[in-house]
């Protein structure tokens, strides 16, 4: 491409990781995500081991803060990981657009001119700033996730909050809220360039062969939001198995909203896609009748020349005729059968699998492993 697009890697926070030394690329990502684990979690469990050996443990533990571990040693990382895979897959898919012509060269200019503004806004210091002061506001007006329990923590005590709990409170969960709202701020910026890339006249072939007109490559890169949608969904859970633990939740009054949780991670990652859908309509329906025009015109001149009149000393067998025919017919096929949206079940089914995994284990809290696997083996033998 004219101009080098990376969704990810910019803003204030990539440039200064750069600058204190992190590699470029997913090398980088993966080491500010070593740093940021480390910032987050490790002084949590020195200060915690410190005022444990002087007052012993509280009625609940660093050990069982589920929703604490999940978000610093497993959400943060998972960040990381998705900007190296959705950012690598994004490039690779605007790349083969213009190298499939999809993108005509007369809509270039265009083209580039909405990648120079989605990198504006994604290197914007003023809306990381303010990412950053909303983080802090919503904290101090109460916004948070806590644990579940009205008696002493790990984080507080009815003295007030423990180190570690100061460490969390000012250092921790804030990191977590802003890369958090990072991330909106950065499929917020991709949804808005699909939308001006939904707008140019694109070359959209009804009979290409990933059913989505040559834009599947969008389908697959939205499938690498995976790990994102994986740390969301386990954050939640974890909060959700807190509540379990230690606030005398039901399963069974979990279960719908857990199902919400699944069904709306997948949805919003793929619901920038869905822009492309007036135009994918028009094109499967535009196809259709294009190549009903050649189907009918064909197959009249193939029932005159062999059914009605066959041809004079020209064997039937091994015809090219017949290769044609059923190539066209093959074509139609896929004009038939093109989607509205350019993702596949393939794609669904990865993302909602990340969302939907983070929550089995609460399954496991009403459910132990050995009931499950021998009610399962009850049901097909039929006992």
């Amino acid at each position: 491409m004219a101009t080098p697009f990376s969704i990810v890697q910019g803003g204030p926070l990539y440039w200064t990781a750069r600058r204190l030394g992190a590699a470029e690329g997913p090398r980088g990502l993966f080491q500010m995500a070593v740093v940021l684990t480390a910032v987050t979690w490790l002084p949590l469990l020195v200060l915690d081991l410190l005022r444990a050996s002087v007052a012993g443990e509280p009625a609940v533990s660093f050990t069982w803060s589920l929703g604490t571990h999940t978000r610093f040693l497993a959400a943060v990382p998972l960040f990381f990981a998705a900007e190296a895979t959705f950012g690598t897959q994004t490039r690779a898919a605007l790349e083969h657009l213009i190298d499939a012509q999809v993108i005509a060269p007369a809509e270039r200019p265009r083209f580039d001119r909405a990648l120079r503004d989605a990198m504006r806004w994604r290197d914007s210091i003023l809306v990381e700033g303010a990412l950053a002061v909303a983080t802090i506001g919503l904290i101090l007006g109460g916004v948070r996730t806590d644990l579940p329990v009205a008696g002493s923590s790990w984080r507080a005590t009815a003295a007030g909050l423990t180190p570690a709990g100061w460490w969390y409170s000012l250092v921790s969960l804030p990191i977590f809220q802003f890369l958090l709202w990072r991330w909106c701020w950065r499929l917020l910026v991709w949804a808005i360039f699909l939308w001006r890339l939904s707008r140019l006249d694109l070359d959209l072939v009804p009979t290409h062969p990933d059913l989505a007109g040559g834009l599947g490559g969008l389908g697959i890169a939205h499938a690498d939001l995976a790990p994102l949608s994986f740390g969301i969904s386990a954050m939640l859970a974890a909060s959700y198995a807190e509540d379990l633990l230690f606030g005398g939740a039901e399963l069974e009054r979990l279960v719908l909203p857990l199902a919400g949780i699944a069904v709306g991670l997948t949805a919003m990652m793929l619901l920038p896609l869905l822009l492309f859908t007036p135009r994918l309509v028009a094109v499967s329906q535009k196809g259709q009748l294009d190549y009903g025009v050649l189907a009918t015109a064909y197959t009249r001149a193939f029932s005159a020349k062999w059914v009605r009149g066959p041809a004079p000393g020209e064997p039937l067998l091994g015809t090219a005729d017949l290769q044609s025919l059923a190539d066209l017919g093959n074509s139609f096929e896929i004009i038939r059968n093109m989607r509205p949206v350019p993702f596949g079940l393939y794609q669904a089914l990865v993302l909602l699998g990340a969302a939907v995994v983070p929550m089995l284990p609460l399954l496991l809290t009403r459910f132990p492993l050995d009931e499950l696997v021998v009610t399962s083996v009850k049901s097909l033998v039929g006992m």
